[in-house]
């Protein structure tokens, strides 16, 4: 065997050890990119359960809201007669209104803050959707090139 018809052979084994090596790569990227789309559906359904929950929460906290203002408007009068009756009551009646602002204060808060994470709920939401379009996108770009191929 002559030095050209061993460098041959060498080449060719070479080329067959880097295609199963190549070919494994994309065994493995594929099984890696499937498990990614299984998370990436699971990650949807779970920001989608998350998203519900936070609009509930929300739902209720504006009925609590609503329900604070109506006992607080049906309050204020009953302040008022109260600060006619005497400065003592006058006191008291003023440390109830700052009570009421106060709630009122707290109740906006808390709706700011579900707002807040309904806000971060879509962001990943969205990231998550890109992730899965992404996947798919590459799923198509490979089908249509094995396609081709053939």
């Amino acid at each position: 065997m002559s030095w050209i018809e061993f460098s041959v052979v060498s080449v060719a084994a070479a080329f067959i050890v880097l295609a199963v090596f190549a070919v494994r790569l994309l065994i493995t990227a594929r099984s890696t990119l499937q498990h990614l789309g299984r998370t990436a559906d699971n990650v949807q359904t779970s920001v989608t359960a998350a998203t519900a929950q936070a609009e509930q929460l929300m739902q209720q906290v504006g009925k609590l809201a609503q329900d604070v203002d109506r006992q607080l408007q049906a309050i204020e009068p009953a302040v008022k007669a109260t600060e006619k009756a005497g400065q003592a009551m006058g006191d008291m009646a003023a440390a109830l209104g700052y009570t009421a602002k106060k709630l009122r204060t707290s109740i906006g808060g808390a709706e700011r803050v579900v707002s807040d994470h309904q806000r971060r709920i879509q962001d990943a939401m969205e990231w998550a959707t890109t992730g899965y379009e992404l996947w798919q996108r590459w799923q198509s770009y490979r089908n249509a090139k094995n396609d081709t191929k053939e």
